[in-house]
Protein backbone atom coordinates (compact mmCIF):
# COMPACT_ATOMS: atom_id res chain seq x y z
CA UNK A 1 0.00 0.00 0.00
CA UNK A 2 1.57 3.29 -1.02
CA UNK A 3 0.63 5.61 1.20
CA UNK A 4 0.19 9.28 -0.28
CA UNK A 5 2.27 12.31 1.08
CA UNK A 6 -0.14 14.46 -0.13
CA UNK A 7 -2.20 14.65 2.38
CA UNK A 8 -0.30 14.78 5.62
CA UNK A 9 -2.72 15.56 8.29
CA UNK A 10 -4.95 14.19 10.63
CA UNK A 11 -6.97 12.58 8.34
CA UNK A 12 -4.36 11.32 6.64
CA UNK A 13 -2.91 9.68 9.84
CA UNK A 14 -6.29 8.08 10.79
CA UNK A 15 -7.12 6.89 6.86
CA UNK A 16 -3.78 5.19 7.80
CA UNK A 17 -4.43 3.22 10.94
CA UNK A 18 -8.08 2.70 9.65
CA UNK A 19 -6.52 0.86 6.87
CA UNK A 20 -3.05 -0.48 8.91
CA UNK A 21 -5.34 -4.12 9.64
CA UNK A 22 -6.21 -4.46 5.60
CA UNK A 23 -2.78 -3.16 3.80
CA UNK A 24 -1.65 -6.70 3.08
CA UNK A 25 -4.68 -6.80 0.98
CA UNK A 26 -4.35 -2.95 -0.53
CA UNK A 27 -2.35 -2.60 -3.53
CA UNK A 28 -1.69 0.99 -5.19
CA UNK A 29 -2.51 4.81 -4.02
CA UNK A 30 -4.73 4.98 -0.49
CA UNK A 31 -5.94 8.34 -1.76
CA UNK A 32 -6.87 6.71 -5.41
CA UNK A 33 -10.45 7.99 -6.52
CA UNK A 34 -10.83 4.09 -7.66
CA UNK A 35 -10.99 0.94 -5.79
CA UNK A 36 -10.87 -1.81 -7.82
CA UNK A 37 -12.06 -4.81 -5.80
CA UNK A 38 -11.12 -8.44 -6.95
CA UNK A 39 -11.32 -12.48 -5.29
CA UNK A 40 -9.51 -13.95 -8.31
CA UNK A 41 -6.04 -13.15 -8.81
CA UNK A 42 -5.32 -10.38 -11.82
CA UNK A 43 -3.74 -10.44 -14.59
CA UNK A 44 -0.84 -7.90 -15.50
CA UNK A 45 -3.51 -7.54 -18.54
CA UNK A 46 -6.73 -7.44 -16.65
CA UNK A 47 -4.46 -4.57 -14.42
CA UNK A 48 -3.80 -2.72 -17.13
CA UNK A 49 -7.36 -2.92 -18.87
CA UNK A 50 -8.68 -1.89 -15.17
CA UNK A 51 -6.36 0.84 -15.13
CA UNK A 52 -7.10 2.14 -18.60
CA UNK A 53 -10.99 2.05 -17.99
CA UNK A 54 -10.91 3.89 -15.02
CA UNK A 55 -8.64 6.21 -16.79
CA UNK A 56 -11.07 6.44 -19.21
CA UNK A 57 -13.30 7.67 -17.07
CA UNK A 58 -11.28 10.25 -15.19
CA UNK A 59 -10.17 8.50 -12.19
CA UNK A 60 -6.45 7.02 -13.51
CA UNK A 61 -4.74 4.62 -10.92
CA UNK A 62 -6.82 2.87 -9.07
CA UNK A 63 -6.23 0.89 -5.53
CA UNK A 64 -6.34 -2.95 -6.28
CA UNK A 65 -8.13 -4.77 -3.04
CA UNK A 66 -7.82 -8.54 -2.58
CA UNK A 67 -11.40 -9.74 -1.19
CA UNK A 68 -9.25 -13.58 -0.70
CA UNK A 69 -6.38 -11.43 1.22
CA UNK A 70 -8.95 -9.93 3.35
CA UNK A 71 -10.36 -13.33 4.28
CA UNK A 72 -13.91 -11.77 2.73
CA UNK A 73 -14.55 -14.86 1.18
CA UNK A 74 -14.40 -18.64 2.37
CA UNK A 75 -15.61 -20.28 5.87
CA UNK A 76 -18.80 -22.08 6.50
CA UNK A 77 -20.03 -20.35 9.86
CA UNK A 78 -22.17 -16.95 10.24
CA UNK A 79 -19.55 -15.97 13.01
CA UNK A 80 -17.07 -16.14 10.05
CA UNK A 81 -19.09 -14.53 7.35
CA UNK A 82 -20.17 -11.89 9.52
CA UNK A 83 -16.65 -11.13 10.19
CA UNK A 84 -15.47 -11.40 6.44
CA UNK A 85 -18.03 -8.91 5.41
CA UNK A 86 -17.36 -6.49 8.42
CA UNK A 87 -13.31 -6.50 6.94
CA UNK A 88 -14.32 -5.79 3.14
CA UNK A 89 -16.70 -3.05 4.17
CA UNK A 90 -14.25 -1.52 6.43
CA UNK A 91 -11.36 -1.88 4.29
CA UNK A 92 -13.56 -0.29 1.40
CA UNK A 93 -14.80 2.18 3.45
CA UNK A 94 -11.17 3.27 5.00
CA UNK A 95 -9.52 3.60 1.15
CA UNK A 96 -13.63 5.93 0.77
CA UNK A 97 -13.30 6.11 -3.24
CA UNK A 98 -15.35 7.68 -5.22
CA UNK A 99 -16.27 4.59 -6.99
CA UNK A 100 -15.25 1.12 -6.93
CA UNK A 101 -15.03 -1.45 -9.63
CA UNK A 102 -16.15 -4.99 -8.53
CA UNK A 103 -14.17 -7.26 -11.21
CA UNK A 104 -15.30 -10.88 -10.43
CA UNK A 105 -18.47 -12.76 -9.37
CA UNK A 106 -17.05 -13.88 -5.76
CA UNK A 107 -15.93 -10.15 -5.15
CA UNK A 108 -19.62 -8.97 -6.17
CA UNK A 109 -21.04 -11.52 -4.11
CA UNK A 110 -18.99 -10.71 -0.64
CA UNK A 111 -19.54 -6.78 -1.77
CA UNK A 112 -23.03 -7.85 -1.62
CA UNK A 113 -22.50 -9.25 1.88
CA UNK A 114 -20.76 -6.53 3.41
CA UNK A 115 -22.71 -3.91 2.44
CA UNK A 116 -26.02 -5.69 3.02
CA UNK A 117 -27.48 -4.58 -0.74
CA UNK A 118 -27.05 -6.60 -4.07
CA UNK A 119 -24.01 -5.66 -6.65
CA UNK A 120 -25.43 -6.82 -9.65
CA UNK A 121 -22.81 -8.32 -11.75
CA UNK A 122 -22.19 -6.76 -15.32
CA UNK A 123 -24.03 -3.81 -14.59
CA UNK A 124 -23.53 -0.75 -12.72
CA UNK A 125 -25.53 1.10 -9.30
CA UNK A 126 -24.62 2.08 -5.75
CA UNK A 127 -24.06 0.79 -2.48
CA UNK A 128 -24.18 2.85 0.60
CA UNK A 129 -24.25 5.94 -1.77
CA UNK A 130 -21.22 4.77 -3.50
CA UNK A 131 -20.74 4.41 -7.16
CA UNK A 132 -19.96 0.67 -8.51
CA UNK A 133 -19.30 -0.89 -11.57
CA UNK A 134 -19.72 -5.04 -11.18
CA UNK A 135 -18.19 -7.70 -13.72
CA UNK A 136 -18.92 -11.45 -13.62
CA UNK A 137 -15.70 -12.38 -15.41
CA UNK A 138 -13.33 -8.96 -16.18
CA UNK A 139 -10.51 -10.48 -17.01
CA UNK A 140 -12.14 -13.41 -18.78
CA UNK A 141 -13.92 -10.84 -20.78
CA UNK A 142 -10.51 -9.20 -22.47
CA UNK A 143 -10.53 -12.34 -25.01
CA UNK A 144 -13.52 -11.34 -26.39
CA UNK A 145 -14.63 -8.23 -28.10
CA UNK A 146 -18.15 -8.46 -27.56
CA UNK A 147 -17.71 -9.16 -24.03
CA UNK A 148 -14.62 -6.00 -23.56
CA UNK A 149 -17.17 -3.34 -24.91
CA UNK A 150 -19.93 -4.46 -23.11
CA UNK A 151 -17.60 -4.01 -19.43
CA UNK A 152 -16.41 -0.79 -21.15
CA UNK A 153 -20.48 -0.05 -22.07
CA UNK A 154 -21.00 -0.35 -17.72
CA UNK A 155 -18.33 1.89 -17.02
CA UNK A 156 -19.48 4.62 -19.52
CA UNK A 157 -23.03 4.33 -17.98
CA UNK A 158 -21.63 4.69 -14.55
CA UNK A 159 -20.25 7.76 -15.83
CA UNK A 160 -23.31 9.18 -17.67
CA UNK A 161 -25.50 8.35 -14.62
CA UNK A 162 -23.37 9.52 -12.16
CA UNK A 163 -22.27 12.89 -13.61
CA UNK A 164 -21.13 14.44 -10.07
CA UNK A 165 -18.93 11.80 -9.61
CA UNK A 166 -16.70 13.73 -12.35
CA UNK A 167 -17.20 17.20 -11.36
CA UNK A 168 -14.60 18.57 -9.82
Amino acid sequence: MKNSAKNNNMYAAAKAAALAPYAHAVEGDMDAAACVIHAAPLSDAARGALAAACAGIGMPDPVFLDCMALGAIGGDSDVDAARRARSLFEAVEALDPVMTAVVDAAAAEAMGRAYREPVTPDGWGFVFGRPYAAFSHFQDDLVDVRLKQRDWAVFKALRKNAPWMFQG
